[in-house]
């Protein structure tokens, strides 16, 4: 039952209201304006729909509805003044204030019931409005988790496959993805990037894939990193180019996916450099998306600790020193500022593994 308050110092009429409205309505009836905001900052539920008189001795209907409009709780409640006045000007103030109707005093009971009649269908019909809307939210909200789900269940699949194949490769994404996440989490904290939470957990994800056109690779190029020949070199080169195109046959099938444009810019262009002399594609500076940029220090980093091209792993203070020293030709120099100074936590973490 829709609750409606009727504010009215003249006990005929406020009587008269209460008896047109009780059958059908919970009815608050109350004879003076201090004593309704008295009420409705008491009330633990506020009245749906108020009945309010603008001529009052103590404070008037206008006072009342301002002081509403100033309380959160209040704000929103719908109020029709009533008024004996037959004056524009007192009319327009009521609306300008918020009020949503007029009702002039005399009334006759068809019209008040009448008008009450038309905006409990309207508070109905917004409140189903709302209704659907949430449960549109959480609908689309279960469907964007499971669509979540599906995709880094597709990462674990790939890892899997890449780890059957050559356990140095997976081992090396595995760590690639955790210092990502790492870098990500200080990048975020400076506000530069505009990358938000979403963003990151998706990107996290995607980073574990940037090699995945390296199950494409021969036995020797993924075994020997030192004694390849030029054409074997060029081949293990263009590992960057089929993770990308495998990709982007799935992004022509799923437009608009975030996830997939991430995985695919990181598989591409995670070898490109600032200065142009990268590969595949040999763009430089900002033209390189910004997840690649970022990929390709933590993918060096590990590289240099773990593997170096199949040379002598460097320590954790040689491998920074290095990503220094390639600062504005390898790197985004930005961003190598900001990996010095929170490289312990790639040291700690690469500690454990």
């Amino acid at each position: 039952m829709y609750k409606v308050m009727i504010v009215d110092d003249n006990m005929t009429n406020l009587i008269m209201a209460k008896k047109i409205l009780e059958e059908t309505y919970d009815v608050v009836p109350v004879s003076a304006g201090k004593t309704a905001l008295e009420f409705l900052h008491d009330m633990p539920d506020p009245p749906d729909i108020i009945l309010l008189d603008v001529d009052m001795p103590d404070v008037n209907g206008f006072y009342v509805l301002s002081e509403m409009k100033n309380d959160p709780r209040l704000s929103e409640v719908r109020v029709i003044f009533l008024t004996a006045q037959d004056d524009p000007t007192t009319e327009v103030e009521g609306y300008f204030l918020g009020a949503i109707d007029y009702i002039k005093k005399p009334y006759t009971t068809a019209l008040l019931r009448k008008r009450l009649e038309v905006h409990v269908s309207n508070i109905e019909a917004t409140r189903k409005l709302k209704k659907l809307n949430e449960n549109l939210q959480t609908t689309l909200k279960e469907k964007v988790q499971n669509i979540a789900g599906l995709e880094y269940a597709m990462v674990e699949m790939y890892s899997s496959l890449m780890g059957s194949r050559s356990h140095v490769i997976a081992e090396h994404s595995e760590r690639v993805q955790k210092y990502m996440e790492l870098f990500l989490t200080e990048i975020m904290k400076t506000g530069r990037y505009n990358i938000m939470e979403e963003d990151k957990e998706m990107l996290v994800y995607a980073s574990k894939l940037h090699d995945m056109g390296k199950i494409c690779m021969t036995d020797r190029c993924i075994a020997d990193m030192v004694d390849l020949s030029l054409q074997e070199k060029e081949f293990n080169h263009a590992h960057t180019i089929m993770g990308a195109e495998a990709c982007k046959k799935v992004t022509n099938a799923i437009t608009g996916s975030k996830f997939l444009i991430y995985i695919y810019n990181m598989c591409r262009y995670h070898h490109e450099r600032w200065d142009g002399k990268g590969y595949p594609d040999r763009i430089m500076t900002t033209d390189i998306p910004l997840e690649a940029r970022i990929l390709t220090i933590v993918n060096s980093y590990d590289n240099f600790r773990f593997n170096n091209d199949g040379g002598t792993p460097l320590t954790h203070t040689e491998a920074v020193k290095r990503i220094s020293l390639w600062s504005g030709t390898h790197y985004d120099p930005d961003l190598v500022e900001l990996f010095l100074s929170v490289s312990d936590l790639f040291e700690n973490a690469a500690d454990k593994d």
